[in-house]
């Protein structure tokens, strides 16, 4: 570009800044911010964004917060894009209290908050086993007008299964379907880790029967989980099956699943079995680790 006469203006520094940002490659970003401003051209909303956006992904509320008081400095409004990020920021530090202000403080500057303010603050409380104030911002949120996602419903899955309310979960499957929302693999997922969990490998089963008689396709997690919960159960017929499953399939086992069906097979003095694995284990950590 430089060879050829021509100089990057804000959209072209912009979209470089987002690349590293996305990359966490904070550095990179905040130098080509420098730069940017050094030949005269302004950061705007989007720059600033990308920038509140990458820091808060790496922890770093504070320097990201500080960036919101400089738009404002330099006559610029956030935008719903980024409360959402330093929101986002703010759940994943465990300031949850600050976040909520963040989001009425949104809300009186007249960026209403959206379906991704409402779940990030959602997937807060429910990782935090406070689902009666999760199930009332659902509730504030239904009432604005705003339609739930089905990463909306599967943190709520996450939270209900966490917190051990599986009938409850069943019943927010059923509430999905009547919405016209199909769940996914992540939804079941939730449910069948759960009841692996109990050792109850009976609902487990029926669940991922009921899955696949759905249409939603079993996902990489669904077999490690489903893999885990028949060595726990001993099931290890069961188990062997699901490993060739897998791998057929081209997915990939977890070191965990990997050491249940080792543990599993040596209690059963299945030596061949286990050795086979461990030796399949090796080479697929080795392929791992050329990749990175």
């Amino acid at each position: 570009m430089f060879n050829k006469g021509l100089e990057p203006d804000e959209v072209t520094y912009t979209a470089l800044i987002d690349g590293y940002c996305k990359a966490r490659k904070m550095k990179e970003a905040f130098s080509l911010h420098n730069q940017m401003v050094q030949k005269g051209l302004t950061p705007n909303v989007v720059t600033y964004t990308a920038l509140v956006d990458g820091l808060c992904k790496r922890g770093e509320v504070d320097i990201a917060n500080e960036l919101l008081h400089e738009m404002s400095e330099k006559g610029l409004q956030p935008n719903v894009c980024t409360y959402n990020a330093l929101i986002n920021g703010l759940c994943k530090v465990g300031n949850i209290e600050q976040a909520v202000k963040l989001m009425e403080e949104m809300d009186l500057a007249g960026f209403y908050p959206d379906t991704i303010t409402y779940t990030t603050l959602m997937d807060a409380y429910c990782k935090m086993g406070e689902m009666a104030k999760a199930h009332e911002l659902l509730r504030i949120m239904l009432d604005k007008g705003l339609q739930p996602t089905i990463v909306t419903f599967n943190v709520l899955m996450n939270g209900l299964c966490m917190s051990g309310m599986l009938e409850d979960g069943e019943r927010l499957i059923k509430w999905m379907l009547d919405k016209g929302i199909m769940p996914n693999a992540t939804t079941f997922n939730s449910l069948m880790k759960q009841h692996c969990i109990r050792n109850n490998m009976c609902a487990t089963t029926e669940i991922y029967m009921r899955m696949c008689a759905q249409g939603v396709m079993p996902d990489c997690n669904t077999y490690n989980i489903l893999i885990k919960g028949h060595c726990k159960a001993r099931n290890m017929k069961e188990a062997w099956f699901l490993h060739k499953d897998i791998v057929e399939k081209g997915f990939s086992l977890t070191d965990a699943s990997y050491n249940a069906l080792i543990k599993g097979f040596y209690k059963r003095k299945k030596f061949v079995e286990a050795r086979k694995l461990f030796e399949e284990m090796r080479t697929w950590v080795h392929c791992r680790k050329r990749d990175i």
